[in-house]
């Protein structure tokens, strides 16, 4: 509404003196200059139907080029022909405030600068026009891929056709056509309609480190260019994770975990062949999301620190893997993780009582464990490049009352980077004497959450059973469609793939066998169905990225 009032003071005063410049008796003003745009108009009077090129140069080069055809109501009410005269043009990169002063915008064949309005706006405002309102970020912009989201706030229901372009000195180059019509599950979670309003678009051929900071995206027939994101990313990790086990076993039994091992006689390890294979995923992933586990108990792979030692040491902050601590480790183990390098480790833990610890970790000795850690924290203390340690807990009826003070413990003496206390995924193989006797309530369920309220929600998580008002957590079944099993199947994709949200996921099994998987969108429960979108084994494929990319 801002720009609406300013440029109606403009065009006001602009028909009422008129501007005039060499070459054509010109009339506009320059109504916005910003940082990241400029915005404004301008027409020629003795030629009113001609759509006047303009560029925004600073210090004698051209930003931009474009044509002053935006459509404004405001200039129609004013009476400045039928309003299709504006500009706005969104900066390749962001200006410091001293080149801000410096820009100018210059109408073609004029040999002067277009005057700023009487109340110049040096404030950032997207375009508003005939087009509707835009709302949304260029989230992700790398030499290969640019992603986000946008939505029409005036229009809801509709999928926003979008544009990926390339400003140039010599006008500007589309690179791509095509539709924000994605499901994102983060859209959901802060509330942005159904979510289906992302976009991942691949560019092919990749573009320059140059070019690609100079890379718009903006609605079809708009000049609205999409803000970019605080926090832009510019790598391009076209997998949000990897989740290798690359052993198909524990060394313990809990009651709770997901894992069947029933049939599970025999532990098998991920090859040395196999690990090399998957290591060529690594560069496309953040960091912290190249698992060695995600099942399974990784310390029962003899060449475990080898597996690590053979990762570049620039990528070792994308891995980390889970374990028990319960496995008898020397000395020479904790010497090498303070070491490594890599990103975190995830330490599972129920309780600090002695009893309750060997419940829930069945087959564990709380004595061989408590070993494991005091000489875990001291190594990690003398390291030169050790590991974040964050902890994974459930919650059960017996440990309930502890949990506050495990957590306060954990973050004050035991190196906590962060805290994850769950609820269980229930599986029909958990014997129902433990279900009846340890899953919590939903009152038991607030009274934790209560507790922990106090805490930096960043640093201790809470995951609670989905839709907890209302439900007996008890007799909660968590409702995913995947199975979990040492072959970690998942169903088959109902959905189209090319409409699978982005980036995919990667699972794979000790003998190499990967999964490309990913949420499903659907309706309330079932909108949290993991789905298989191809499978291949990685020692099959000579090029395992394309393979992703293909999709």
């Amino acid at each position: 509404m801002l720009i609406k009032r300013l440029l109606r003071r403009t065009a006001e005063a602009a028909a009422s003196q008129g501007i005039a410049l060499p070459l054509a008796r010109l009339q506009g003003f320059l109504d916005a200059r910003s940082t990241r745009h400029v915005a404004g108009w301008v027409r020629d009077l003795n030629n009113p139907a001609t759509r006047l090129n303009v560029d925004v140069m600073l210090d004698g080069a051209v930003l931009y080029r474009t044509t002053a055809d935006r459509f404004s109501q405001t200039l129609v009410a004013v009476g400045v022909g039928d309003g299709r005269f504006g500009f706005h043009v969104t900066f390749p990169r962001e200006l410091s405030e001293a080149e801000r002063d410096r820009v100018q915008v210059i109408p073609a064949g004029a040999r002067a600068a277009l005057p700023h309005a009487p109340q110049l706006d040096l404030r950032y405002q997207p375009w508003i026009g005939d087009r509707g309102t835009y709302q949304g970020y260029l989230d992700e912009r790398s030499t290969h891929h640019v992603a986000g989201w946008v939505r029409d706030t005036a229009a809801e229901g509709r999928r926003v056709a979008i544009e990926v372009v390339l400003p140039g000195p010599d006008g500007e180059r589309i690179l791509h056509r095509g539709m924000a019509d994605r499901f994102s599950r983060q859209l959901v979670d802060i509330g942005i309609a159904d979510g289906v309003h992302a976009f991942h678009i691949l560019l092919e051929p990749p573009v320059t480190e140059a070019e690609r900071d100079r890379i718009l995206v903006r609605p079809q027939r708009t000049d609205s260019a999409l803000e970019l994101a605080p926090a832009l990313r510019t790598q391009f990790w076209p997998i949000a994770h990897v989740a290798l086990d690359i052993v198909n076993n524990c060394n313990l039994r809990c009651p709770f975990c997901i894992v069947d091992y029933a049939n599970t006689r025999a532990t098998k390890f991920m090859t040395e062949a196999t690990f090399n294979a998957a290591l060529r995923l690594l560069p496309y992933v953040s960091e912290a999301n190249f698992w060695l586990s995600c099942l399974h108990e990784a310390t029962l792979h003899p060449q475990l620190l080898d597996f690590m030692n053979r990762v570049p040491r620039e990528y070792r902050t994308k891995l980390f893997y889970t374990t028990n601590l319960a496995k008898r480790m020397p000395a020479s183990y904790f010497a090498a993780l303070a070491d490594s390098g890599i990103h975190h480790l995830n330490i599972s833990i129920e309780s600090f009582d002695p009893a309750i610890y060997e419940k829930m970790r069945a087959g564990a000795r709380h004595r061989i464990f408590q070993e494991n850690w005091d000489a875990l924290l001291k190594a990690l203390a003398a390291g030169s490049a050790p590991p974040r340690l964050r902890y994974n807990m459930m919650a059960y009826r017996s440990n309930l009352a502890e949990i506050p003070h495990i957590v306060q413990t954990l973050l004050d003496e035991k190196r906590a980077c962060q805290v994850e206390v769950r609820f269980t995924y229930d599986r029909a193989h958990i014997p129902a004497a433990f279900r009846d006797e340890e899953f919590l309530t939903t009152a038991e369920w607030a009274e934790l959450k209560a507790a922990l309220s106090h805490h930096d929600p960043e640093q201790v998580i809470l995951v609670l059973p989905r839709d907890e008002e209302g439900i007996d957590s008890a007799n909660y079944q968590e409702p995913t469609s995947q199975t979990v099993d040492e072959e970690r199947q998942f169903e088959p994709a109902t959905a189209p793939w090319d409409r699978a949200p982005r980036p995919f996921n990667i699972s794979m099994n000790w003998e190499g066998t990967m999964r490309v998987y990913g949420w499903q969108p659907g309706e309330g429960r079932e909108a949290d169905r993991f789905v298989c979108y191809a499978q291949a084994n990685i020692n099959m494929l000579p090029d395992p990225l394309k393979f992703v990319l293909a999709l």
